[in-house]
């Protein structure tokens, strides 16, 4: 029999990263499940990705969504999420989940040692969205890549306009589909990025990466899961000196896209 499941917790509207991940939720979800956007329903999914830390208002509003359907006795899932700073006012409602899954070590470990709870970790859905080869896409030529990068003290996030790093051309994950994102990529040198889409982009391009530090630990554990020695800035000030490490450890970095490939996928 098949499932009535919810889901919750699109982004897309953000960047072709988030459209990527709920697309891609949908589709595996599609398999064993109908898909219902209102009324009744047997199981919720909550697509976590980014808003799960430091008791934000998207945290907060998820966690009720899921504490709902848990008192009506539905099956309730965070999934494909960052855990970072939360308080431990629905520790109640994570202890009764049918199950969490985390996209890196990081909010794994936070999550056991927090909040007693054992959630499973598989990469961003993101990972596994299909690239259509055929989408438009522009040819970089070699070039070194940025996106904008996120200020710490600010809570916003900028795009670098003075600097060394103002020689390299600048990409909005905006203006792009994730497949022309993805095929753009692979006509690069690299990327440096604060972020965590475009990390994954790169990887999925087979590209290396300079990455700057976010609002959350979810790149910083990503690459911890993976025991790679890949640094993660805490600003873009160093950035063009760790490419210079960066190009010269390109064997590495193939290393870690092997290590993604072997991660178990999530499954509904």
């Amino acid at each position: 029999m098949r499932l009535k499941a919810m889901m919750a917790g699109d982004h897309s509207a953000y960047h072709c990263g988030s459209a990527a991940v709920f697309s891609t939720l949908r589709h595996l979800l599609e398999v064993d499940h109908d898909i219902v956007e209102a009324g009744d329903f047997d199981v919720l999914y909550v697509n976590g990705e980014g808003s799960m830390h430091h008791d934000s208002g998207q945290f907060t509003k998820k966690m009720e969504l899921l504490k709902t359907a848990i008192e009506n006795g539905k099956r309730a899932y965070l999934v494909n999420s960052v855990w970072q700073e939360n308080g431990h006012q629905y520790d109640d409602v994570l202890a009764r989940l049918s199950g969490i899954t985390v996209r890196e070590l990081a909010s794994q470990e936070e999550l056991s040692a927090r909040h007693g709870i054992t959630a499973t970790m598989a990469l961003d859905l993101s990972y596994y969205a299909p690239i259509d080869e055929d989408a438009s896409h522009q040819d970089w030529r070699g070039q070194v890549m940025i996106t904008d990068f996120y200020a710490r003290d600010f809570g916003f996030w900028y795009r670098v306009n003075s600097g060394p790093l103002t020689t390299r051309s600048y990409v909005d994950m905006r203006d792009y589909g994730w497949s022309a994102f993805v095929r753009s990529l692979r006509t690069c040198r690299a990327i440096i990025t604060g972020r965590h889409h475009a990390v994954y982009a790169a990887c999925v391009a087979r590209k290396p990466f300079v990455t700057i530090a976010g609002s959350t630990h979810k790149v910083s554990g990503l690459i911890a899961a993976s025991g790679f020695p890949i640094p993660t800035l805490s600003s873009p000030r160093d950035a063009n000196e760790t490419l210079r490490w960066t190009m010269a450890n390109r064997a590495m970095f193939q290393e870690f896209f092997h290590w993604m490939d072997e991660v178990p996928r999530w499954r509904p």
